[in-house]
């Protein structure tokens, strides 16, 4: 039997190690293609495509089947992608539907890649989409009958494919485009930019004049005659003084609310044109530091928040605005450069943007072209088309391929990026996301819209899952370690045995429990009472301290008589502490917060930091004061008390205590004082300082989960210390006490040494429950990814951020696969925890041997 049990036991082992082996194997497996390089591999090359002289625009459809081809004459040509050859007829876009209607002059698309506002001769404007339609044939075409699957044929001016289920799915252009506006100048439009707000389209222009103008679109609806009409509100941006030459560039950001005007030289003058009764001039940069690089392409990113420029040097730049507290710009706003990407080897003559993510293409003029990540500064891949200049760039609507032109051809390649938005820098180092004044780790994944940033900074979980952890130890692990002290080395034996079961059935509450109760129960009222449960973390320890010494001053007649009752009279204690901290909490925060702990947590109000200091450095000055008698009072009490008797012993004890709480308070108003002479406050210097120790109040907080998860690994804790202190030989504690050391000699020098290595490892695998811990913090923690210490504040874990996200994030993608690697990133810090703890373990287990 025995050797049976060996075997068993040792398979169970192996099984669980391997197991073990195996989730960290796929963890690691679907997290690693997020390092994986960029694939770019060539598909068609063909001589031109139609409509390409002088071409404005390039566009190809979701199935890499069609292309489109818009000229500067206005002409949109479809073409076939394996070979260039056009499809149906050409279609010549006017400023009205009539063939003596106004040329087009210009035409500007928004970063979704089919939008598009065009510009007429005549100076009105146009907007519309240009894209592709798909329908599949209700049936087989004779024509196309001996279509294989995946194979494909022009047809009625589209192009025809059999699909896996056998379907026909035709593929035709699609253009559909507004009535003209009103013209918005007298001649004609030479460069616009346009965006689309829920009120209506705005639209930039620079006319042949050189006139800068901003227009919104108004549409109205006749209600007699049910037809309608398109009105036009403009207002004219003056240049610069000492500017006679007009922009090469007119920019419009998505929201309409600022107006760029670019120069050939590198100077921007950014407009504010929220109202446009009145829009005014408010910043003046620089794009190139260099007087002679010349601004040769610039666009916007996805969002139109971020402007992307190359420029005659091959530097690629991007610019977003910020809000400094001290901005030298009239409305506070300032445009900073947030990103430079690794320079082109010759100067850029194209750029192109991704309809999907922050991928850019850019083209220089040794017919080079390089895909570039900006917000992570990634340079992805590099190819060459040819020895020709790369006029024109356009990616597929999916992101999988990338057609570039020349004056020698047009290629195109098929493209599998990858996950360009996540490195080692972006994962565990400060990123300059835009908008933001400066860098910052942030975990964002998701965001309301198509053109949100991703942020996938790790550190503000992993700062989250320490700080739930540290909090929590705080609390439970002293408590925990000092119960079972008491109860294994001081209760008596009745006691304990009714005491240790009722402890250990606090594990069986279910962590969704805890959690409930702590967010909904718990922190509601914990909120109205702040001052209270912050003096109570004092009242209730000198509350059972007080008892303790008032009890020493009963005769040993009476002590002995209610030895019983001292465990209840201690209880009792309890609530007598809690009463005590709600009478002199309000005390408290009128004394120290000036009368408003919120006020003063959110550096509001009048109240100086010196009451900061004071509560949390108690804790420390109390142990310090222990410390000076314990080392210098108790030397001297105990050769002068040989004849006391014990209530006068107890009586010098009590003071001695409240001499020692005295001190303690000194000290920490000595040591709170010299603080602030240095200029250190609690708070930090603002409220978003990171490593304030307190700051702003929010409901769900870290005290909460400190508190409740504190109570969930308690049970834990305390019955593997109690376990490894009753294990001590009872023959070390008679010895002990045999030789004339007290009870408490006896577990200070004796007992807890040799238990030491269980304590310890009871202390780690409740770190372990607390790092692990998801529920709790996903209901109490307010699931906020901010990393400040301020212990009213919440924070976010890897745990949490798992359980909540993980369901919603579709398969594949960088977040579901960064999902992934947080799950990995908690399994190692485990990992190399217990590693470490049991190091410290078997080293405290030899120095037990050895005792």
């Amino acid at each position: 039997m025995d050797r049976v049990a060996q075997t068993l036991i040792t398979a169970a082992g192996i099984g669980t190690i391997a197991a073990v082996l195996l989730v960290c194997v796929f963890l690691f497996s679907v997290a690693i293609p997020l390092f994986r390089s960029t694939r770019v591999e060539p598909e068609h090359t063909f001589a031109e495509a139609p409509g390409r002289q002088s071409p404005l625009r390039i566009g190809i459809d979701e199935y890499w089947l069609m292309g489109w081809s818009l000229g500067a004459g206005g002409q949109l040509q479809a073409f076939g992608l394996s070979d260039g050859a056009p499809i149906g007829k050409p279609i010549w876009i006017r400023a009205e539907d009539k063939d003596d209607a106004a040329a087009l002059s210009c035409a500007a698309f928004d970063p979704d890649g089919k939008s598009v506002a065009l510009g007429f001769a005549d100076g009105s404007v146009r907007l519309g989409a240009i894209g592709f339609k798909t329908r599949f044939l209700p049936e087989v075409p004779k024509s196309l009958v001996d279509l294989d699957t995946g194979d494909s044929r022009p047809y009625q001016d589209g192009i025809a494919q059999r699909t896996s289920e056998g379907q026909i799915r035709l593929q035709q252009l699609a253009l559909a485009l507004s009535p003209r506006t009103p013209p918005v100048s007298a001649s004609a439009i030479e460069q616009i930019d346009f965006s689309v707000l829920p009120e209506g389209p705005v639209f930039c222009a620079r006319s042949a004049d050189g006139r800068i103008s901003v227009n919104a679109v108004h549409k109205r609806t006749n209600l007699l005659t049910d037809e309608d009409a398109i009105d036009v509100e403009t207002a004219e941006l003056p240049l610069p003084e000492g500017v006679t030459t007009p922009p090469r560039k007119v920019l419009i950001t998505g929201t309409a609310d600022n107006v760029y005007a670019i120069w050939s030289d590198g100077r921007l003058v950014r407009y504010e044109t929220r109202d446009l009764s009145h829009p005014r001039q408010v910043e003046a940069i620089r794009l190139t530091p260099q007087n002679d690089a010349q601004i040769t392409a610039a666009d916007f990113l996805l969002g139109k928040a971020t402007l992307v420029t190359g420029d005659s040097l091959g530097r690629v730049r991007a610019w977003f605005s910020t809000k400094p507290a001290r901005a030298d710009t009239r409305d506070g706003v300032k445009l900073v450069m947030g990103h430079e990407l690794p320079p082109c080897e010759g100067p850029v003559e194209s750029l192109t943007v991704s309809s999907r993510s922050r991928l850019i293409a850019v083209g220089d003029s040794r017919g080079h072209v390089r895909l570039e990540y900006v917000t992570s500064e990634r340079s992805l891949a590099e190819v060459k088309v040819d020895d020709a200049p790369v006029r024109l760039l356009a990616f597929a609507p999916k992101e999988d391929g990338l057609v570039a032109a020349t004056d020698k051809g047009v290629a195109l390649w098929s493209l599998d990026a990858g996950y360009p938005e996540v490195t080692l820098a972006t994962l565990t180092r400060p990123v300059w996301y835009e908008t933001y004044n400066a860098p910052a780790q942030v975990w964002q994944a998701t965001g309301g819209n198509d053109a949100f940033e991703p942020k996938f900074g790790l550190w503000p979980l992993v700062f989250g899952t320490l700080k739930a952890t540290f909090y929590s130890m705080l609390f439970g692990a002293p408590l925990a370690l000092l119960a079972a002290i008491y109860t294994s080395e001081f209760l008596g034996g009745r006691a304990r045995a009714r005491i240790k079961p009722l402890i250990e059935t606090m594990a069986s509450l279910p962590s969704v429990v805890l959690g409930f109760l702590a967010g909904l129960v718990i922190a509601p009222v914990i909120e109205t009472i702040v001052p209270a449960t912050i003096a109570s973390f004092f009242t209730v320890p000198l509350a059972m301290l007080s008892g303790a010494f008032l009890w020493q001053m009963l005769s040993s007649s009476t002590a002995i008589r209610f030895a019983r009752w001292r465990f209840v009279c201690m209880i009792l204690l309890l609530p007598l502490g809690l009463l005590a901290a709600y009478g002199i909490g309000p005390g408290i925060e009128r004394w120290l917060f000036d009368g408003d702990l919120r006020l003063w947590l959110d550096h509001q109000g009048d109240g100086a930091a010196i009451g900061g200091w004071v509560i949390l450095l108690l804790p420390l000055s109390s142990v310090a004061s222990l410390l000076f008698m314990v080392r210098t009072v108790h030397p001297w009490l105990r050769g002068i008390s040989g004849a006391w008797t014990r209530r006068q012993a107890a009586s010098v004890d009590f003071l001695k205590f409240l001499v020692g709480l005295a001190l303690a308070v000194a000290i920490a108003l000595c040591v709170g004082m010299l603080l602030i002479g240095f200029g250190f406050d609690p708070r930090g210097v603002s409220r978003d300082s990171e490593w304030a120790l307190v700051g702003t109040y929010v409901q769900r907080n870290a005290m909460v989960v400190g508190f409740m998860m504190g109570f969930a690994i308690v049970p834990l804790i305390y019955t593997l210390a109690d376990d490894a202190l009753t294990t001590v030989p009872a023959h070390l504690r008679s010895a002990s006490l045999a030789a004339g050391a007290t009870p408490w000699q006896t577990l200070t020098r004796i007992v807890i040494p040799t238990a030491m290595s269980g304590l310890f490892a009871a202390v780690m695998i409740g770190f372990g429950r607390a790092v692990g811990e998801t529920m709790i913090v996903l209901m109490a923690a307010g699931n906020t990814p901010i990393t400040r210490m301020n212990i009213f504040e919440g924070f976010r874990t890897l745990s949490a951020s798992i359980a909540v996200e993980l369901p919603e994030a579709a398969a594949g993608t960088t977040h579901y696969r960064t999902l992934f690697l947080a799950a990995l990133t908690l399994f190692v810090m485990t990992v190399l925890v217990n590693t470490g703890a049991e190091v410290v373990r078997q080293r405290f287990r030899r120095r037990a041997y050895e005792l």
